[in-house]
Formats: C-alpha cells, structure tokens, sequence
C-alpha cells in the first residue's frame, strides 16, 4: 500500500489537517485479487480532539475492487481517540459495508483495518464479516497432486543430476489451476535429500501448498 499526499477534495472535511491518497492491492482468500482506494485525512485539535498536540483519522469512504467480478463500498468512521501524529498514521479505524457493484451488489457487513506504514508505504489489513444475498463464497483451496516423493540414482562421478517431475493442482469452481514448485522440475539436484515446496493458489485467492523429497543417491 502507497500513501501520497494531495490537496484534500471538496469531498473532505473543510478543516482537515491533511489528506493522503491511500491505495494497495492484494490476495484475499474467497475473494481474489483485491485492491483499494480512498482518502485518508485527520484533524489535529479541536473540535476533534481537546488538544492541539493531538488528533484522529477522520470518517471517509473508499472501495475494494475485486478483480473480474465487482467492487465493496466502505465507509470508514472516525478514529477511536485522540493521539499523537505518527503513532495516528497507523491507528486503525472501523468501517462499515454500504454496498457494491456485480458479484458484490448489496453487500453489507463492517470491520476494521489495521495499518503498519512508514514513509509513504507499508501494510493494511482489512477483516470483516462480508454478507451479499445469493452470493456463495468459495472458500475451498485447489487440490494438489503429484506431489509425491522420489528417488533417483545419479551418473557415476556426478555431483548433480537433472530430476523431472509432474505436479498439478484442481479447484473445484475454477478447474485446472497454475502450480509453482521450487526447485523447479527439470532443475539439478545435488547428492542427498532436497524438499521441494509448492503451492496452487485459485481465482478466489485460496492457496494450497504441499511439499515433498527428492533424494538422489551415488550410484554403486
């Protein structure tokens, strides 16, 4: 998540201290690819907060798009209480599900986001209790298969040997999905045992990983 500062919109309170286009992206398991945007203000002092040494995130709105299927509107409320300005830049807010667009249309809910950043960058977590009528969630990860161990015998003299070896995932809503294995197949293995790690991750950003050994021994 990137937090750049701008003049605040008309949209914002007339009298806030600042404004900062807040905007991030990433994987939301039974949702998919998600990414956000919206205005992120405060107010130092009154009539916010009693001192002028103090302040809180105010109330703004914001939307979380989900790829290929629509958008959640939220409306964020103002800070819980009063603090100082840096520690504020992560204080955390609670907010409340208005609406959306395709998948998402009339989808309520609220919860509350939670913020680690520093210059201009960090991380925002967003947890909530998402509720759209007729919408079933898919919340199951891909099965993997093949992931099964192995060995083999290397050449005579040799330190490494090429290994092959066939993973594949499938999800029950998306079919067939991608698998990332490291080593990769077709990589050298050295002598002895080395794990290979693996995951699938589907359209609703549900991830399966898996791992298994491929041992390779001096041939006698």
């Amino acid at each position: 998540m990137t937090s750049t500062s701008l003049q605040c919109p008309p949209e914002q309170p007339p009298d806030a201290t600042e404004c900062r286009a807040r905007a991030g992206e990433g994987p939301v398991p039974g949702l998919g690819s998600v990414s956000e945007t919206y205005i992120w203000s405060y107010r130092m002092g009154p009539p916010t907060c009693p001192s002028g040494v103090l302040g809180k995130p105010l109330k703004t709105t914001g939307r979380l798009v989900v790829a290929g299927k629509g958008e959640i509107h939220v409306a964020l409320r103002d800070g819980a209480r009063c603090i100082d300005l840096e520690p504020m830049r992560n204080e955390p807010q609670d907010f409340t599900i208005t609406g959306g667009t395709g998948s998402y249309e009339g989808a309520s809910g609220s919860g509350t986001v939670e913020r680690s950043i520093s210059e201009g960058a960090g991380r925002e977590t967003w947890s909530a209790t998402l509720d759209v009528a007729g919408l079933e969630f898919d919340v199951t990860p891909p099965t993997l298969s093949g992931a099964t161990s192995k060995t083999v015998r290397a050449p005579k003299g040799a330190k490494r040997v090429r290994v092959t070896y066939g993973v594949s995932a499938r999800d029950d809503v998306d079919g067939a999905v991608p698998v990332s294995c490291s080593p990769r197949s077709g990589s050298r293995f050295s002598i002895g045992r080395t794990v290979v790690f693996c995951s699938a991750t589907d359209a609703s950003a549900n991830t399966r990983t898996g791992s298994f050994t491929i041992s390779v021994k001096r041939r006698r």
